[in-house]
């Protein structure tokens, strides 16, 4: 059974628990910009208590975003159309962009077929590798804090999660 076929037969079968969410605006106004890592995924919503419709997630690569990032335009779409008052950057232990390297990437990509010439050539930074979550926790909240069309009274945090045990370390709290 392919995954698609497992996913369709899991979707016949569900029925959402409580009331509908029926608005697209985060209740509790909270952009958390997190990491892709699947472990992430049901584990984070329950450490940190919040419900399906208390805030919007953005995912990328070691919840590390640059200055100057095209990224910036997703997270501000999450300011003004989901009405977040408030960010939330939160990278977490045991993370792959900081473990893996553009070598790794690359056999990656050469057996999964993709030819040589197809390759980026600084597949770090085409992937978004880190050397060092709790540096890259700081660049994006400075990213977002000097970002000209975000609101200048924007509290940005950063915390690291700790993938095993859920327990958050404040890495920067907003004045």
């Amino acid at each position: 059974m392919s995954l698609l076929d497992e996913i369709l037969h899991a979707n016949q079968t569900f029925a959402p628990e409580g009331p509908p969410q029926t608005g697209y605006r985060a209740r509790r106004r909270l952009c958390l910009v997190t990491c892709v890592d699947p472990r992430l995924t049901r584990f984070m919503p329950q450490a940190l208590g919040i419900e399906r419709g208390d805030a919007t997630l953005v995912r990328v690569p070691g919840a590390h975003v640059a200055p100057g990032s095209p990224l910036l335009r997703s997270i501000a779409a999450v300011i003004y159309i989901n009405d977040c008052s408030e960010v939330l950057v939160l990278p977490h232990t045991d993370c792959g962009t900081a473990r893996v390297g553009p070598a790794e990437i690359q056999e990656s990509m050469a057996r999964q077929g993709v030819p040589r010439e197809a390759v980026p050539g600084d597949l770090g930074a085409f992937f978004g590798l880190v050397a060092d979550v709790r540096e890259a926790a700081a660049e994006t909240v400075r990213a977002l804090r000097d970002a000209p069309y975000l609101p200048r009274k924007l509290p940005v945090h950063s915390a690291l999660i700790d993938t095993v045990t859920g327990k958050l370390s404040v890495l920067e709290r907003a004045d």
